[in-house]
């Protein structure tokens, strides 16, 4: 059986749409989730993507309610709210996605979150809405592709003279419930402390802002300079490059000289293409298009995809293929890795559901059940509540009882120590959100072998790296040497006085942290306690485990890409989005955190080890898309921005130069509302059916009506009539928005050595805690010294260290 920390947990599940991915995510790791609902189900129950076999079963609700248990109470009935306030009384946890006043507005202002927290001060409460709690925007009910427009997700996806692209699948709305996963595993860890709950107040549109691959630091730093960042949509980019292979496509990474080097052999030396220039990745741009691209598709022209990629990467360059939904279900990888539950329906036929976003201890963490049926477990769980049995927490360490003030905030990690051996965006973004919250992260690095991030620009310092790497600190030293080891192992063990390491996180390539001296069971050798993060690009086991990558590897492998897209192209469009990458931080964060928090409680006794795979993030985040196309084969295609949630949904042109404004009518009166406002009198279209089959039309009419405004305007006029909108936003106009800037999410740091620039702030307030701590990202080796004086180590020791090259500072040695 997998380890689970979160056993004993009780949580109460009320989110519906957005956000439901918490209880899940909880559920998985342990906690007892129980789903409450009215006595007509859940709206979730009827949402697409739909069985195409069983219309009535919706593959949305099966994804993210796995596991889940399901109480019906009445919300109009007295005694059925008495109940309810018995269950709040029993729990630990309570997830919730009405938007602020909802609950007030049908008379019911007792279920306002801030109510609810009032009256159980033991709760965690997470309030997960589309723009938060506060601001100016607070209180607007927007489906996530508006959340989509306006965080930054779209505007780089798709082609310059298209139409931007909303991601597939439920992006904003799931990165809201992983992230409100990570708060409350937080606000947990502080009421172990202190016996208090509190109520956490999270933003869908923040917490998406913050996936959107650093674009915020790097364009405040380009406005600050005077240069107008290129905030324009330009397919798969000049990095990440889409090429054709026999049978489909794959996407190509040539950076450093090594792989410019490895597929210059593979092309046969040619003569012209032996200029030391070309070793630049800039020269190479130059003749991409005219010269590279066209060898490359020709030399790839009798390969598969897959064969491509093979070679690619025995070779050392980094090519993955573009699966397409109906690849990734029955791809040999993901079916060593156990990737998928093949699930039998009693209806006839398999399902192929994704099997958990992590691994512990070399087990899968997944689902501890199918969905639940409509209040299945009512009876059982209010006899429970009448006896006054709750979840099963015997032997582990008791909450302290509710303070008779509440505690001061503080923040929830302070104390908790990190080794961060991580590069890229994955691993250091792990660790980014554990220091925001008050762990002390130490960034083990040198310059021999620096995070590319940090050297991108030339220096040691870019706004990227600045990003993923603030509010720690840096410890230049060789790990490949024995001293540099064992400092590292003193390090994660403790010495001289200091505590040892609660969390080590690592994204380095298959078996390098082994090969190192520095894998998973040398650092729980030297503390049994060490809670240690893994993540690959493939994973650490299956055909493909040493493949390497980028983010957008992953995001192709997962059939992302091909279902990021406008219907019926002859090529894969493209995106510059480097997603998953900060998708699978925050997931690994969640792992890191729990992990702490089941040792502390006694749910473990000593560390453990978790795995999160970066490809299978990808297929999660499609994994009741891929679990339709597994169901009927086909039937999953890009939809450009249509949904099967309403018609209109998409984008639409506005006044000015790639303006767009995103309008998404969920059911017939939104409909009826836009229709008021573009003069479109035709009863005919007051069924969805009806305007499905005028889709064209319609989107025609509604666009002949944005261009005449701005997009800020249509968006007032569209809200103000009821209708859910919001404008296409770049990471530029970003920095000029009102609401972000009220909720505090805009941190403007003087960053040294490259100066002032703007960083994505927290995604989630929270009354308990304080605020984020946002400091600039350290120099490398700013903090040898002082970690090496901590572990024990004499002024003498160290410069002896730092002469040999073992230690640096943040002066390279040649020059101290």
């Amino acid at each position: 059986m997998p380890v689970r920390p979160l056993t004993g947990i009780r949580v109460i599940d009320l989110a519906v749409d957005r956000g439901e991915l918490c209880g899940r995510l909880l559920s998985d790791l342990g906690a007892e989730v129980i789903k409450v609902e009215p006595p007509e189900g859940s709206p979730s129950r009827s949402l697409p993507p739909l069985d195409p076999l069983t219309p009535e079963h919706s593959l949305f609700f099966t994804m993210r309610n796995c596991g889940k248990r399901s109480v019906v109470i009445d919300p109009g009935d007295a005694a059925g709210m008495a109940t309810f306030e018995t269950l709040l009384a029993s729990a630990d946890v309570l997830i919730g996605s009405a938007e602020p006043g909802a609950a007030a507005e049908v008379g019911a202002p007792e279920l306002e979150a801030e109510a609810i927290a009032a009256r159980h001060p033991h709760l965690v409460v997470a309030s997960i809405t589309a723009y938060g709690r506060t601001g100016p925007y607070a209180g607007r009910d927007v489906p996530g592709s508006v959340i989509d427009a306006t965080s930054g997700m779209c505007w780089k996806a798709g082609l310059p003279e298209r139409e931007p692209l909303m991601p597939p699948g439920n992006i904003s709305g799931d990165v809201a419930g992983l992230t409100a996963a990570f708060a409350v595993v937080c606000a947990l860890i502080q009421r172990l402390g202190h016996g208090a709950g509190q109520l956490i107040d999270l933003s869908a549109n923040e917490a998406t802002a913050q996936i959107t691959d650093w674009s915020l630091p790097n364009s405040s730093k380009s406005m600050i300079a005077g240069v107008e960042p290129m905030e324009v949509r330009a397919g798969p980019g000049p990095v990440y490059t889409i090429l054709a292979a026999a049978d489909g496509f794959v996407r190509l990474v040539v950076l450093s000289p090594r792989q410019w080097q490895a597929i210059r052999a593979w092309l046969g030396e040619p003569d012209y293409l032996q200029d030391p220039e070309y070793d630049g990745f800039v020269a190479r741009f130059m003749i991409a298009d005219a010269v590279l691209n066209p060898l490359y598709e020709e030399l790839f022209s009798t390969m598969t995809m897959e064969e491509v990629s093979e070679e690619a990467q025995r070779r050392g360059i980094v090519a993955t293929p573009i699966l397409k939904p109906g690849d990734v279900i029955t791809n040999g990888h993901f079916e060593a890795r156990k990737t998928f539950d093949r699930v039998p329906l009693s209806t006839g036929g398999t399902m192929s559901l994704p099997s958990g976003w992590m691994e512990i201890d070399g087990e899968r963490v997944g689902p501890t059940g199918r969905p639940p049926h409509l209040g299945e477990h009512t009876g059982e769980v209010l006899a429970a509540l009448d006896a006054g049995s709750g979840p099963q927490t015997d032997g582990l360490v008791a909450w302290p009882p509710v303070p008779e003030s509440a505690p001061e905030p503080a923040l929830p990690l302070a104390g908790v120590r990190v080794a961060d051996f991580g590069h890229g965006g994955v691993g250091v973004e792990i660790s980014r959100m554990l220091a925001e919250y008050g762990a002390d992260v130490i960034k083990i690095e040198s310059r021999t072998y620096p995070d590319f991030i940090r050297v991108v620009l030339g220096g040691e310092m870019s706004p990227s790296f600045a990003s993923s790497s603030r509010s720690k600190r840096s410890l230049g030293v060789d790990a490949k040497s024995g001293e540099g080891r064992r400092l590292l192992l003193d390090l994660v063990a403790g010495a001289g006085g200091s505590p040892g390491c609660d969390v080590a996180v690592e994204n380095g390539s298959t078996g390098v942290m082994d090969q190192l001296g520095l894998g998973y069971r040398d650092l729980s050798a030297a503390n049994p306690d060490v809670v240690m993060v893994s993540s690959q690009l493939m994973g650490s086991s299956g055909p493909w485990s040493d493949w390497k990558g980028y983010g957008p590897n992953t995001q192709v492998t997962g059939g992302m890409t091909h279902l990021w897209d406008y219907p019926a192209v002859d090529r894969p469009s493209g995106s510059q989005s480097i997603f998953p990458d900060h998708w699978a931080g925050r997931m690994g964060a969640l792992a890191a955190v729990a992990g702490v928090l089941g040792r502390r409680r006694g749910v473990m006794a000593r560390g453990c080890h978790a795995e999160v795979c970066q490809a299978e993030q990808t297929v999660g985040a499609m994994g009741d898309l891929l679990a339709r196309e597994s169901l009927q084969a086909g039937s999953v295609q890009p939809q450009g921005n249509r949904r099967d949630r309403g018609a209109p949904w998409g984008f639409f042109p506005c006044e000015g130069d790639d303006q767009w404004v995103a309008i998404c009518c969920r059911d017939d009166a939104e409909w009826d509302a836009l229709a008021a406002l573009i003069g479109a009198d035709d009863p005919v279209l007051a069924t969805l059916d009806a305007r499905r089959e005028r889709e064209d039309e319609i989107e025609a009419a509604v666009a002949a009506w944005t261009r005449t405004l701005s997009k800020h305007a249509a968006t007032e006029a569209c809200l103000a009539a009821g209708v859910p909108a919001g404008p296409m936003l770049t990471s530029g106009e970003q920095l000029q928005d009102p609401h972000l800037a009220a909720r505090g999410y805009l941190v403007e740091l003087d960053q040294p050595p490259i100066g002032v620039m703007t960083f994505e702030g927290p995604a989630f307030t929270a009354s308990g805690m304080a605020d984020a701590d946002i400091r600039p990202a350290p120099g490398l080796g700013e903090h040898t010294r002082q970690i090496a004086a901590e572990l024990g180590l004499d002024e003498a020791a160290v410069d002896a260290m730092i002469a040999s090259g073992v230690l640096e500072t943040g002066i390279p040695s040649s020059e101290s």
